[in-house]
């Protein structure tokens, strides 16, 4: 525990203003993560918002065009009996239609917005990702500067200190495994047998039925 205290106490020294600069900068990246993933909300309601309305427009261009079409019916019945109420039936199909047209030119519209939102979502989840993953790079190569540091800035008695401790502990572990394996009960081994003794038993009345039907 000495060697080791002594090893991160003179790491820690030399590494404090290094350590400042790059906890600077991490957190320059992760408010620009934050404003990427609150940017990447808003357009993310945005969209779900715009895509219902489309949804809704859709349905109602549908529900005109049968209506349409059942007053053209109406129309039809009617034209031979009474004139007027056929002249009526096509008045109110006319109006369907023309919803249906405006209806049309708004979904049209709503589409194109639709698809420009979904590009910018994209856009910033992908630009997202870009932040994270350099993010992880630089932290990455800092933990393999750090570790390099602190190999090469430590005495070589001190490593060699270290390197025992672990050769010690290595034997010590080597030694509960192989009195581990040495220690193990017989019983699971005749436990196997008897499963085999069984299944083979299985196996021999299975022939013997065979035999038994001329098969």
């Amino acid at each position: 525990m000495n060697v080791i205290r002594r090893l991160t106490t003179g790491i820690i020294s030399s590494f404090e203003a290094l350590v400042g600069q790059i906890e600077n900068h991490e957190a320059q990246i992760t408010c620009a993560i934050r404003d990427a993933e609150a940017a990447a909300g808003r357009a993310s309601a945005q969209l779900s918002r715009v895509s219902k309305d489309g949804s809704a427009m859709r349905r109602a261009i549908e529900e005109n065009v049968e209506k349409a079409q059942l007053w053209e019916e109406r129309a039809r019945l009617c034209a031979a009996s009474d004139e007027a109420k056929a002249l009526q039936c096509v008045k109110l199909r006319q109006q369907h239609l023309a919803r249906s047209k405006s209806l049309e030119e708004q979904a049209l519209s709503h589409s194109r917005l639709e698809k420009q939102l979904t590009a910018d979502l994209a856009s910033v989840r992908e630009k997202l990702t870009q932040l994270k993953t350099q993010r992880n790079l630089m932290r990455t190569r800092q933990s393999r500067a750090e570790a390099f540091l602190q190999v090469n800035s430590a005495d070589s008695r001190m490593i060699g200190e270290i390197d025992d401790i672990f050769d010690r502990w290595e034997a010590r572990i080597s030694a509960c495994e192989l009195h581990a394996e040495a220690s193990m009960p017989s019983q699971a081994a005749d436990f196997e047998q008897e499963f085999k003794d069984a299944e083979e038993e299985t196996q021999l009345k299975a022939v013997l039925e065979t035999i038994k039907s001329g098969s």
